[in-house]
């Protein structure tokens, strides 16, 4: 149960940061229609409860599902990641090796702890 309410608890924190980031982008970026940006921030904010029940009806449905759903995740952050924050990282100019070495270490670690779960 305790596993449970960690899990509960990072997730709002996580998502209510979120939403304070996502609202403000959206409202730089439609500074004129209001509407628009409440109809976004609405599926934004329906989307973890939806995420939550899906997740329930699929954890009874077998391993292979696990299997899929836990590599769309993976694959979405590896997306993200690539494409929005390293990009983005990387065209500052500035300590570019010192941010290659740090990238590397980070990958490093991560396929290291793959290892380590797999004991």
């Amino acid at each position: 149960m305790i596993d449970v309410l960690t899990i509960v608890l990072a997730i709002g924190i996580h998502k209510g940061a979120a939403a304070g980031a996502l609202g403000i982008s959206l409202v730089k970026n439609f500074p004129n229609d209001f509407g628009l940006v409440r109809k976004l921030l609405f599926v934004f904010s329906i989307a973890t409860p939806l995420g939550i029940v899906i997740g329930i009806l699929a954890s009874s449905a077998g391993v292979i599902v696990d299997v899929i759903f836990s590599s769309l995740a993976a694959g979405t952050f590896v997306y993200i990641g690539c494409t929005e924050i390293v990009v983005q990282e990387f065209s500052i100019p500035g300590d570019r090796f010192l941010k290659l070495c740090f990238f590397l270490l980070g990958a490093i670690i991560i396929t290291s702890l793959s290892f380590i779960k797999g004991s």
